[in-house]
């Protein structure tokens, strides 16, 4: 239910937006509340949130409140949101490390297979691939250049605004700009993927589904997150990201047949020399 929530929430009006938003944040404390009282969490009316029940496919909010808690009852993890002052450091360790294998369990069910061949075999064929994050993304962007150059390819990370607009301002059409984002709205990312794909260089998103960038992207690898951000740096969205960018890294190797496993060979080998 919260993962149909996330899908069909850009499809919402913007009223039914504020009580999707709300849910993804609170979605334990649905339980105990009644119709007028979520509309008045939320601040819409209560036709509202009937309408946003039948939007996601419910036949009204008892129908909704129903579907909602048998997913939370079969589901022991909880989103940092949950995370409270008072929590000792046992019940912290075991809802952070929770919500990481929630994540990682998303991207194992839903990554698209076809799709990350189909990104590994333009990587291979890639004159100059860009990784561009920003914040907790660029981290992983720096990650994914430590994985990727090992294969031989001729990559490069970049981190702030400024020069990821400029890296992609200067991308040609044997370039892959790989634009990394939890939310999908960086406009750093989206306008560095921009001018790079305007000089015919192909854009791949590793973001959230709906989202500016995913729309602009030519492929795209879409990683969904419930995780709150209001509060802490994200953790694991950015594990995820991490996870998915393994995952290609390796779908690369083999794609790039014997002269990529040779070129991983030698840089491991480089370092006992």
């Amino acid at each position: 239910m919260l993962h149909r929530i996330r899908q069909t929430r850009d499809q919402l009006s913007p009223a039914e937006q504020r009580v999707a938003d709300w849910l993804l944040v609170h979605p334990f404390r649905i339980a105990d509340m009644r119709l007028a009282e979520l509309a008045k969490a939320a601040g819409v009316s209560d036709p509202t949130v009937v309408r946003f029940c039948r939007s996601i496919g419910c036949r009204g909010f008892s129908d909704f409140k129903l579907s909602l808690a048998r997913q939370l009852a079969t589901q022991t993890d909880v989103v940092h949101a949950d995370v409270d002052r008072h929590d000792d450091a046992a019940t912290v360790t075991r809802k952070v490390v929770s919500a990481s294998i929630r994540e990682l369990q998303r991207v194992q069910q839903t990554l698209d297979q076809e799709q990350l061949m189909r990104i590994a075999q333009r990587l291979v064929a890639a004159r100059r691939i860009l990784f561009a994050g920003v914040g907790a993304s660029a981290l992983v962007a720096h990650d994914a250049h430590n994985k990727f150059f090992r294969l031989g390819l001729p990559t490069a990370p970049f981190s702030d605004a400024p020069t990821i607009i400029q890296a992609g301002a200067t991308s040609d059409a044997e370039t892959v700009f790989i634009g990394i984002s939890k939310t999908g709205e960086s406009t750093a990312i989206t306008d560095g993927m921009q001018a790079a794909q305007a000089l015919g260089a192909t854009g791949v998103a590793i973001t959230a589904a709906h989202s500016t960038l995913a729309r602009q992207a030519n492929m795209a690898l879409l990683v969904d997150s419930t995780e709150d951000t209001a509060t802490f740096t994200p953790m694991s969205s950015r594990i995820a990201q991490l996870a998915v960018l393994d995952v290609l890294q390796v779908c690369t190797a083999i794609a790039g047949g014997a002269a990529a496993l040779a070129h991983l060979e030698a840089s491991k080998k480089a370092l006992h020399a």
